[in-house]
């Protein structure tokens, strides 16, 4: 069958093989073909008669993978310190989440959006630091093991764990966009159990949308390359590439924009009932909202900076794809995606600082509950008497809770 490749994992020319094998092939003799090793090639240890096999054997011992300088560089570096970084800050804000005063609807969409950021990362590292620390001029050279390993990684179980990260802030969105517009009916809706089933509903639906990646081996037996190769005529692909496209590129953040934008619009223009409140309720509350909608503003314009322009590449790719035509070069292409997951994971970890910076109850907690740990720990060192533990600790959590309205309308200020 004939292949043509995706615009996301797709190579340069026509050769088959890597560069340094069509030089030596194209000098050698025919008896060093055979299987006599030449120390003139590069690696003349490797078993020629599994590198280079009859054509109706179609069998490898290793399938190559192409590489770019530039990713061998960030893969290894940047990348794997940008996920630790992100899965450290998520540890934290999934403590203070979990904590008594802070269990509400909102949060616990919070919590689920930290973990499934921390994993979309953290699922990778094991297959790129084997990969993108073993190649060799431009190649990496991968068992059938590991290359489908290093597929199945990037291609579906991170972008399942991305995919929930994009649901569920669509969710979170979708949530507080009813609790500013309808706050006294709202509340009876969103309620823990159907939080927790929608929560529970999300990664399934997610895993089951890119078990295409399941099905599709991507240790190409006819060529001896690592790589998600397209049928032609494309079709089981491109319903797929159209189905990711629209559910979790475009639609979700498309729909969050204007759903954020509604909000924002209604905190700023409600009126407050003011025979439910006192005036220093009533100013309390307006400075709540206010603090709420910077909040969400910030949260929102975080998520959508990478996610708007990588729908519309992939949108433009996609339809490029269809004519024949491929958008950009591998470089280009390769580069373009390298800098779309850079920003993702910098959108991730730039979610904690928007905690610590503008949630003031979010620092109280966390506050309060390094200084508990540290309580616990002398505590057990017996150097603080149990009566002073007692009493820090029952401090530390009044002052967690101290002037905090603890319903949904304040759990982002």
């Amino acid at each position: 069958m004939a292949h043509i490749n995706n615009s996301s994992d797709e190579y340069e020319g026509s050769d088959i093989y890597p560069d340094y094998y069509i030089s030596w092939i194209n000098s050698a003799d025919n008896s060093t073909l055979n299987g006599t090793h030449n120390n003139s090639h590069p690696h003349p240890d490797l078993n020629y008669d599994d590198l280079y096999p009859s054509q109706d054997s179609y069998h490898y011992s290793e399938y190559y993978y192409r590489l770019h300088d530039f990713e061998e560089k960030i893969y290894i570096y940047f990348w794997i310190f940008l996920v630790i970084l992100t899965a450290f800050g998520n540890v934290i804000i999934v403590a203070v989440f979990v904590r008594k005063s802070m269990r509400t609807t909102t949060n616990l969409i919070l919590l689920f959006i930290a973990i499934s950021d921390s994993l979309t990362g953290l699922v990778t590292l094991p297959t790129y630091i084997h990969v993108f620390t073993s190649g060799y001029d431009g190649w990496v050279g991968l068992t059938e093991g590991w290359c489908e390993a290093f597929m199945i990684f990037k291609f579906y179980i991170s972008k399942a764990f991305h995919t929930v990260s994009v649901w569920l802030t669509f969710f979170l969105g979708f949530q507080r966009f009813l609790f500013v517009w309808f706050p006294f009916t709202t509340k009876s809706w969103f309620t823990t159990r159907r939080t927790l089933i929608a929560v529970a509903i999300i990664p399934v639906c997610a895993f089951v949308i890119h078990s295409y990646h399941l099905n599709e081996r991507k240790s190409d037996k006819r060529a001896g390359y690592c790589h998600w190769s397209v049928e032609d005529p494309c079709v089981e692909t491109c319903v797929f590439l159209w189905m990711t496209l629209l559910l979790v590129n475009i639609l979700p953040p498309i729909l969050l924009l204007v759903l954020t934008m509604l909000m924002i619009y209604k905190l700023f223009n409600r009126q407050i009932r003011k025979e439910s409140f006192s005036a220093e309720q009533n100013r309390e509350r307006a400075q709540q909202n206010k603090r709420a909608s910077i909040i969400v503003v910030w949260i929102a314009i975080i998520f959508l900076i990478p996610e708007i322009p990588y729908g519309i590449f992939l949108l433009a790719t996609v339809i490029k794809k269809h004519g024949g035509i491929d958008l950009l070069t591998l470089r280009a292409n390769r580069l373009s995606h390298v800098v779309y997951e850079i920003a993702l994971l910098i959108s991730f970890h730039a979610n904690f600082w928007v905690y610590i910076i503008m949630n003031r109850r979010f620092r109280v907690e966390l506050k309060s509950m390094f200084r508990d740990g540290i309580i616990k720990l002398l505590s057990k060192r017996n150097t603080v008497p149990s009566t002073t533990v007692s009493m820090e600790m029952n401090r530390s959590q009044s002052q967690s809770t101290k002037g905090t309205d603890v319903n949904e309308h304040s759990t982002l200020v």
